[in-house]
């Protein structure tokens, strides 16, 4: 494994800690119901066919925005060891 490799894998962990951990929060439960309470209006409101492209185009999103903080995240984690380098702190 490459130290880039490494390094991602690293990154990855402490991402998929962290999101466990928000998944633990009051903020989640509560957002979590509004999505639970979502679903079932979508169900109630929508035709079969239109609660299926509504889903398909939630999963988009939701992929996207996953991407991005995927990304975000690896980049703050890049920034941070430049600032650390930056002000001596890492050599």
């Amino acid at each position: 494994m490459t130290n880039q490799e490494e390094f991602e894998f690293f990154v990855d962990q402490l991402l998929e800690n962290a999101v466990k951990e928000f998944r633990a929060t009051e903020e989640h439960r509560l957002l979590q119901e509004k999505l639970d309470r979502m679903d079932r209006d979508c169900d109630r409101m929508l035709t079969k066919d239109e609660k299926n492209f509504a889903e398909e185009c939630f999963e988009l999103i939701l992929d996207a925005a996953g991407r991005e903080e995927c990304y975000v995240y690896r980049k703050c984690w890049l920034d941070c060891v430049k600032v650390l380098k930056w002000l001596g702190v890492l050599a």
